[in-house]
């Protein structure tokens, strides 16, 4: 059989245009007690008056998104940051969708922080400094039910059995029952007691609202799970958004949960993406065609890429970096590239805050996590970036840097689109799907470039990964175990505890 019937028959089904035009919504859902009580208290007393008949369910739809889109990968400070919403899907649940956002800021719930440019920017939202105090007060949440919404072009999933991507990722989901629970009582004495968070003491308050809700979340069984084939292709469920943290108190029947992470999975993938166009791989090709343009995948781009990949410069750049990753020792010779300096015993680093739209000092903890966000920045800045180190790297790869801008072209974050999309159709759509068929009695786990089981099939997991890995991408792969049990931020945990115990109430972990 082919690489590309074989790439074709697990490939996740295209929805049909009448699919695409109706709108699957959770029924479950976690909303700030605060925030529920003063919506539904103001609606009794003072009625709003809108065009069509009024669903209070949809106020709490709002809400509910704005604090899920903050509670992203994206966002990772978990600040109270403006977020966009999804016209499209507003309006195909209600019409008059903006009487219902118009109404939620004249009540200093919400505030609209940015206006609408065409071509530029959507609106974005966030909470209001009027109900901010008493949400962080206040982290409680009450499970709501979105049944109302139904109509006939919305479908309210009563469960994830029920949601638009289930059936063509039922290997992955079907996981997502009653055995997979959370000590939600240690779990809720941890995120009280907390006070010191990644190297820093400071008001973790809204952090906490989210981290609740996201634990609160396990505790009720509010699964959920998307999967967008027009973005990034990843399944983002209940567990991708789960701080680290957490892992710790996670179980599925009562047995602990061991994870293996692929090593520097996005230049793993770009060594793959970059062999791939050298030897013409169908997977691929049916990659670029889906995340570019048809005009800048067939034409300019493609060309260019081919004929700057087969000089003989760049094969030489080119060997030495796909070395580096595949013995996993990129981080340590991009350090001798680099040649970071400590000042006053740490790293530093110049960090863009796109909130404030300055670029931020930061201190890192490691020479390693200092190189990992030169990879980062790398990768996904713009080509037009001023950074200091990015300017260092290209100076030794002057040719690797090169072909790294062709794929970003005008849009930077199309190259984050790419490397996402092949990560999401080797671990989900490949290498999780054919050890679900070998053993169909092992609980299986995807938290995008990490797979994890339960301990009594761990040792399978740990072989049959990089197994497939290597069948998708005929590349050997570096692949980390990860006891959740004994995740390292409770081994940082304990031994803060241990040199700053004013800073902490030590829960016996």
């Amino acid at each position: 059989m082919s690489k590309k019937i074989l790439y074709k028959n697990q490939t996740t089904r295209k929805l049909s245009r009448n699919e695409k035009q109706r709108i699957t919504i959770a029924n479950l859902a976690l909303i700030p007690s605060v925030i529920k009580n003063y919506i539904d208290t103001l609606v009794k007393v003072y009625r709003p008056t809108f065009t069509y008949k009024l669903k209070v369910e949809f106020f709490y739809y709002i809400i509910v998104t704005i604090i899920r889109r903050q509670n992203t990968y994206e966002n990772k400070a978990l600040e109270n940051i403006p977020v966009a919403l999804n016209a499209t899907v507003l309006r195909g649940i209600k019409s008059d969708y903006n009487e219902y956002i118009d109404w939620l800021i004249e009540q200093e719930v919400i505030f609209k922080a940015e206006n609408y440019v065409a071509g530029n920017s959507s609106n974005k939202y966030c909470f209001a400094n009027f109900i901010l105090p008493s949400l962080k007060e206040d982290s409680g949440s009450e499970i709501v039910e979105m049944e109302a919404l139904k109509s006939n072009t919305i479908i309210v999933a009563r469960s994830i059995e029920e949601s638009e991507v289930y059936e063509d990722n039922k290997h992955l989901l079907k996981w997502f029952n009653d055995g997979l629970e959370i000590d939600f009582e240690r779990a809720v004495t941890y995120i009280k007691d907390l006070s010191y968070y990644e190297g820093e003491i400071f008001d973790l308050t809204h952090k906490k609202v989210h981290w609740n809700h996201q634990i609160l979340a396990l505790h009720h069984k509010a699964f959920y799970a998307t999967r967008n084939e027009e973005s990034d292709f990843r399944l983002h469920t209940t567990l991708t958004n789960l701080k680290k943290i957490f892992k710790p108190f996670i179980t599925y029947e009562g047995q602990e949960l061991i994870g293996y992470d692929l090593k520097n999975s996005q230049p793993f993938f770009l060594i793959f993406l970059i062999d791939s166009i050298i030897n013409n791989n169908d997977r691929i090709s049916y990659i670029l065609s889906k995340v570019y343009s048809k005009k800048t995948y067939n034409s300019f781009m493609l060309q260019n890429l081919r004929k700057r990949l087969s000089t003989e410069s760049f094969q030489e750049e080119y060997k030495m970096f796909k070395t580096w990753v595949l013995n996993g020792e990129i981080y340590e010779n991009m350090e001798s590239i680099i040649k970071p300096k400590k000042r006053l015993g740490s790293y530093f680093a110049n960090k863009y805050n796109a909130r404030k739209k300055v670029t931020e000092i930061k201190k890192v903890d490691d020479v390693r996590a200092l190189m990992k966000g030169v990879i980062f920045t790398l990768f996904f800045s713009g080509i037009k970036t001023r950074n200091s180190n990015y300017k260092i790297f290209k100076e030794a790869f002057p040719n690797l840097v090169d072909a790294i801008e062709l794929f970003k072209g005008n849009d930077n974050a199309v190259f984050s689109k790419l490397l996402q999309n092949i990560e999401s159709e080797c671990i989900i759509d490949f290498v999780s799907r054919k050890i679900a068929k070998e053993y169909p009695e092992m609980p299986l786990f995807s938290i995008h470039d990490s797979l994890s089981t339960t301990e009594n099939y761990a040792l399978i997991l740990e072989d049959l990964m990089p197994k497939y890995i290597f069948e998708y991408t005929g590349l050997t792969p570096k692949i980390e175990e990860e006891k959740w049990k004994k995740h390292h931020y409770q081994v940082d945990y304990v031994k803060r505890v241990e040199l700053h115990p004013e800073w902490y109430a030590y829960n016996d972990f």
